[in-house]
């Protein structure tokens, strides 16, 4: 009993396995893009994308200390300063029947990958 469990527990995980890998890649030919890839290794294993675009993610705003402090330590002049996080989104047309798979980039790095609708 116990290795008939075994024996289904190895045929589930190899079932899944490919489910779990693709969720966080984009294949390419014969090569995986994944998260934590450059964009040099994308270009590398996938080509130029169809199409590129940026924008600025905010950051949450944080104070800015300037000014001095007076006799009470109470620090005068604080102004709030709100950042942004650069952005590059590559998109990919992988054929016919597949996704439209849009790529994130931050410092350079892909953190995120995005499927669209289906190509046609």
């Amino acid at each position: 009993m116990k290795t008939r469990l075994s024996l289904f527990m190895s045929i589930v995980l190899i079932v899944l396995l490919p489910n779990v890998v693709s969720a966080g890649s984009l294949r390419c030919g014969s090569k995986l893009a994944q998260i934590g890839d450059t964009k040099a290794e994308i270009i590398e294993k996938c080509g130029e994308p169809i199409m590129t675009d940026a924008y600025c993610a905010p950051l949450v705003a944080a104070n800015q200390i300037q000014g001095t402090q007076n006799g009470n330590n109470n620090i005068q002049n604080n102004i709030a300063i709100s950042t942004c996080e650069n952005v590059d989104i590559w998109t990919y047309k992988p054929g016919s029947g597949k996704f439209i798979t849009n790529l994130y980039f931050s410092n350079g790095q892909l953190q995120v990958i995005r499927y669209g609708d289906r190509v046609k």
